[in-house]
């Protein structure tokens, strides 16, 4: 194929990458095959299918485009998140009609990637230490500007609710591109808020700027960041904490030279979902690919995951003429995918966009405890991860896109679907 054939069905398939909702599949199989090299072998690890047969009792239907859940605390209620921008609550079998918050006006959704990503719940140990109200946390793309929002919303007492027109805004970066916006939100074990931020870009000519966003320390593109919410006094709406790698205390050359002290990790192409293991609190994230592979990563303190040097396992090559865009490479100090695998074209058994996971924690699922479960937005595959052992199995197939996973407050394991479907994953005896 000439170049700019490759060049436009990778433009084609980033438009169908993450969350484009109508053209996903029919956008993302061509492009696999944009760079046709083969990978090494070493590469292609077997992910054997699971003994244990499991299936999706479904507990309801019909939500519009959901991308995210999450337990209302212990009362059994849980938030899902849509991509055009209300946060619905289910509880007992059914969603209740009346919003339980509505951004629609304040998000723009369905174009490109972008949308209302996702929520998370301050501790309420958080907001009683600062005297304040508790709030629920939101990432999305705001309409008008196309900039990625963190912005909180006060929680009613009795968590009927929260309050749209007492919205504070925390953070807010700009994005060139309706796309690889990121955008979790999720407190972590240490109660401090992390939010992923991808590089907000998809036009090839960007692999050739130096220093690339994603490796550029001043920006807060393409990372994953690590601030303390409310408690930045009038005029900051956070503050940043000082054993952060960046910070002056920490790394006083970096931040000399202009590093962000907020960034946790680094190196990012689209990080949108994140999670933290109950059994350690590591920080559990899936990074989406470009042509070639998809990626799990266990995030640490100051972690370069290599974007756009390394796509999963392999150095990354210029679409154009094959040659490397980091010469590099092979010589950084990068940290390795827990887990990786390739596109349909290299990777028969793999797939196009991954979708990240949590920790199996239900009880009903023993032989799934403790392991991560991902799937896969496309092909509807899904599998886990043994972080003990590395082995990665299949434990479902063709179960439709898969847009987040989440475990519950009695600790069950449900995943959404873009369809419109909120299940939870049952074990077939």
């Amino acid at each position: 194929m000439s170049n700019e054939t490759g060049r436009n069905r990778r433009r084609r398939n980033q438009l169908g990458r993450g969350l484009c909702i109508w053209l996903a599949v029919l956008l993302g199989v061509p492009a696999a095959a944009a760079q046709a090299h083969a990978p090494d072998p070493a590469y292609l690890t077997p992910r054997p299918l699971s003994r244990t047969t499991y299936q999706l009792d479904v507990l309801a239907s019909g939500i519009y485009a959901p991308v995210d859940a999450v337990p209302l605390d212990d009362t059994g209620a849980i938030l899902v998140v849509t991509l055009d921008g209300t946060v619905m609550r289910y509880q007992d079998g059914e969603v209740d009609p009346r919003p339980f918050l509505s951004l629609t006006g304040r998000v723009t959704g369905l174009l490109g990637e972008q949308g209302l990503f996702s929520i998370a719940l301050e501790p309420a140990k958080h907001a009683a230490a600062l005297g304040g109200p508790r709030h629920l946390i939101a990432a999305f793309t705001e309409a008008g500007t196309n900039d990625l929002l963190v912005a909180a919303y006060p929680l009613l007492a009795d968590l009927s609710g929260a309050l749209r027109g007492a919205e504070s805004i925390i953070l807010r970066q700009a994005v060139p591109e309706p796309f690889h916006h990121g955008g979790q939100v999720a407190f972590g074990p240490d109660g401090l808020l992390y939010v992923s931020i991808g590089d907000g870009q998809r036009e090839v000519a960007y692999l050739h700027v130096q220093p690339h966003v994603a490796q550029d320390l001043r920006s807060l593109r393409g990372k994953v960041l690590r601030i303390d919410p409310f408690t930045g006094g009038a005029n900051r709406a956070y503050t940043v904490p000082a054993d952060n790698p960046f910070t002056a205390q920490s790394d006083p050359k970096a931040a000399s030279a202009g590093a962000r002290g907020e960034i946790w990790a680094y190196g990012f192409r689209n990080p949108w979902k994140f999670s933290f293991a109950a059994s350690d609190g590591a920080l559990l994230l899936s990074d989406v690919g470009e042509d070639r592979w998809e990626e799990i990563d266990v995030v640490v303190r100051g972690g370069n995951y290599g974007w756009p040097a390394r796509e999963g396992p392999e150095c990354l090559l210029h679409l154009e003429d094959g040659s490397p865009v980091a010469p590099d490479c092979e010589e950084l100090d990068l940290v390795a995918p827990a887990a990786s695998y390739g596109h349909p074209a290299i990777d028969p058994s793999g797939g196009f966009s991954v979708t990240g996971g949590v920790e199996v924690i239900d009880p009903t699922l023993p032989s799934l405890v403790g392991k991560y479960v991902f799937g896969d937005f496309v092909t509807g595959r899904m599998w886990t991860l043994d972080r003990a052992t590395s082995e990665v199995n299949l434990i479902m197939q063709g179960v439709g896109a898969i847009s987040s996973f989440a475990n519950d407050s009695s600790g069950a394991l449900l995943v959404t679907l873009i369809d419109g479907t909120l299940a939870r994953i049952r074990e077939v005896h």
